[in-house]
């Protein structure tokens, strides 16, 4: 077979993979990227963002014997960029998301970069949990505040899995960062009149009062940092050379730690009752949703919502059986 051939094949990317990521990860993420060069990377080394794969479901990727077939009708171009994301995968810790660009979150694609922080399944699901509690409800519009919004994926899930005019949702973060890539979701999705996003710190005195004087607050879902110091020391390359520490570990882990990671869950608790959540008529939907890292911040996260006059609170686990969501409610 001419070198020119076997240069063009996919098993010397294949064996870089494999030494960073194990076999069966190698060969699902090369499949992954082999089938956006194929539909996404141009002759003319331009990028068209598609809607990939969600990695981390067990979705099909494209079987080995398709893998070689497509790459055998690469041009120069897709294979340069193929190289040079392997190379990046292994050689820098790159995460795939941020390699293939965007990213599914239930009815919305989100374009990922760094450093805001990258869309988990975890999230994804109880967003959708929660999109049908609203939906079952029908509780005419609804004003949501997503509180660390990131990538906005969580504000332009809701809207994009509710009837249009059902809910408004304003979606804040600290990061300029954050805003900026928040606000390029918003353009390439179809929730524009659901959604808007804003740069604020929650921490602010002033800022439940800024609040306020927009509108009415019905509900704030939240997925903040909650990373405790010691789970951030033994996160994987991939996360810590990559993505915000803003967005995973609450306070400064260097000057500050928060060895529980739930000081900003309390911050939370507290904004909620200070918008008005804790009072008034008992409604069936919560009040405050708040993502966590597991059971042992259970507790933690129903105590503040219980100081902070939430008087019933509720657990969802995710789907590999982990505490991942706790719900505050307002009952008379």
């Amino acid at each position: 077979m001419p070198r020119s051939v076997l240069n063009n094949t996919v098993i010397p990317l294949l064996r870089q993979l494999t030494k960073k990521l194990g076999e069966q990860q190698a060969k699902n993420e090369l499949r992954w990227m082999t089938d956006h060069v194929r539909k996404a990377i141009t002759t003319k080394h331009t990028v068209e963002h598609t809607t990939n794969a969600r990695l981390w479901r067990d979705q099909r990727a494209p079987s080995a014997e398709e893998t070689e077939l497509a790459s055998k009708r690469f041009s120069s171009v897709q294979w340069s960029w193929l190289r040079q994301a392997v190379h990046d995968r292994v050689e820098t810790n790159k995460p795939l998301q941020y390699i293939l660009g965007t990213q599914p979150f239930g009815n919305a694609t989100v374009l990922t970069r760094p450093p805001v922080l990258i869309p988990r399944w975890e999230t994804e699901e109880w967003m959708l949990k929660l999109a049908d509690m609203i939906r079952a409800e029908n509780t005419g519009l609804l004003n949501v505040l997503d509180a660390c919004t990131g990538s906005g994926c969580v504000a332009l899930g809701l809207a994009c899995a509710l009837p249009r005019g059902s809910v408004h949702i304003t979606g804040v973060d600290i990061s300029q960062d954050a805003c900026e890539l928040a606000l390029e979701n918003l353009a390439r999705n179809k929730a524009k009149q659901a959604v808007e996003f804003q740069c604020v710190d929650l921490h602010k005195q002033s800022v439940a009062s800024e609040l306020m004087s927009r509108r009415v607050w019905d509900m704030v879902v939240a997925n903040p940092p909650y990373v405790t110091p010691a789970e951030y020391a033994e996160l994987d390359p991939d996360v810590k050379d990559w993505e915000d520490v803003r967005a995973l570990v609450p306070g400064d882990p260097t000057s500050d730690p928060d060895q529980s990671g739930l000081s900003f869950v309390v911050r939370l608790a507290q904004l909620a009752r200070e918008l008005g959540l804790a009072d008034g008529e008992s409604t069936k939907l919560p009040r405050l949703v708040v993502e966590i890292g597991g059971a042992h911040q259970v507790d933690g996260a129903r105590q503040a919502m219980h100081d902070n006059g939430f008087n019933l609170t509720e657990v969802w686990k995710d789907m590999a059986g982990i505490d991942r969501v706790v719900l505050g409610y307002h009952k008379t």
